[in-house]
């Protein structure tokens, strides 16, 4: 059982300590706020993920994207999960569902960033390098960074929860020390070269020439974005073990930074459909009426688009350098 719930229960003779009834209130609001956020991403990413593997016909950028939306789609699932079990207060009673529930969350957690970290990575390579991108890039690339980064972040995982389940019970120090670390080293390796990726990606893109700059391509406006809101919104939800760990905070305390941090995750996480679909919408009337894979399309597309008074040029990389 998650040492955040334990340390937080009272016996039912200890009188509740000042400030009792004020976290149990901004937990339950908390927990609610994170359930409708949760609701609303679980459609948007749900939408996503159907219209790119029926609707839209799947350029290598957008397999990065499906793969991104199943991932904070499965977050967003136990999230609902796990919260629901803490407002309703059965997570003590179903202990094991709870931990397991908890134990996917983060697994879902790490595949967004480092899919992400990926999406901004191969971008801005195909930035710095065109000619490598077009002609030399491996056929099935994404699908095969996909495929190692699920199976990455299943690993470091399966190798948490293998030491708390020899310690006995996850409240152990050995347990929190192990989670704590491995969330370091993902904090430490994703984080910077995903952080280092999209302000590169950035920068090219300022130094671009003047037309492109007022008019990026949707796709760069779609990573950057992306990026952004992550590194804003997701990254404290990994140090809820440091805390426990290192932090020598009350339970209530540790459990309240959870769902801040939680609510703050669920709206990176369903945040990305808006981004699309916002991203794609053209600028005319058409826009409003405009069926949602074709935004989508729009939004995803690895080619500049051109107004109707351009004319592609020839010899010019796609940010027209």
């Amino acid at each position: 059982m998650d040492q955040t719930l334990n340390s937080s229960q009272t016996p039912a003779s200890t009188p509740n300590p000042p400030g009792a009834d004020a976290l149990g209130r901004a937990h339950l609001v908390l927990g609610a706020l994170i359930l409708v956020v949760c609701a609303c991403g679980i459609v948007g990413n749900s939408m996503v993920v159907w219209l790119l593997s029926f609707c839209v016909q799947r350029a290598p950028f957008c397999v990065y994207v499906l793969h991104l939306a199943v991932a904070d789609l499965l977050f967003l699932l136990c999230a609902t999960f796990t919260v629901s079990l803490e407002v309703a207060s059965l997570a003590t009673r179903w202990w094991k569902a709870y931990e397991v529930m908890q134990r996917v969350e983060y697994f879902a957690y790490t595949c967004s960033l480092s899919l992400l970290t990926a999406i901004s990575t191969q971008r801005c390579l195909s930035v710095l390098f065109p000619i490598w991108y077009r002609c030399h890039r491996p056929r099935h690339l994404s699908t095969t960074v996909c495929t190692l980064l699920w199976g990455l972040s299943l690993l470091m995982n399966t190798v948490s929860s293998f030491f708390c389940i020899k310690s006995g019970h996850p409240d152990e120090k050995q347990c929190l020390m192990v989670d704590s670390t491995s969330r370091c080293l993902i904090l430490g390796i994703f984080i910077p070269v995903m952080t280092l990726s999209s302000v590169t990606l950035f920068v090219r893109v300022q130094r671009s020439p003047p037309q492109r700059r007022r008019r990026p391509m949707r796709l760069y406006v779609v990573i950057l974005v992306s990026v952004l809101v992550f590194l804003l919104c997701a990254v404290p939800f990994a140090f809820n073990p440091i805390l426990l760990s290192w932090g020598h905070l009350k339970g209530q305390v540790v459990l309240l930074y959870r769902h801040i941090s939680l609510l703050s995750t669920s709206v990176s996480s369903s945040a990305n459909p808006v981004i699309y679909f916002a991203v794609g919408r053209r600028r005319s009337r058409r826009g409003l009426r405009e069926p949602l894979g074709a935004v989508l399309r729009t939004a995803l597309q690895e080619e500049p688009e051109l107004e109707e008074r351009e004319t592609p040029s020839t010899g010019t990389n796609e940010l027209g350098v």
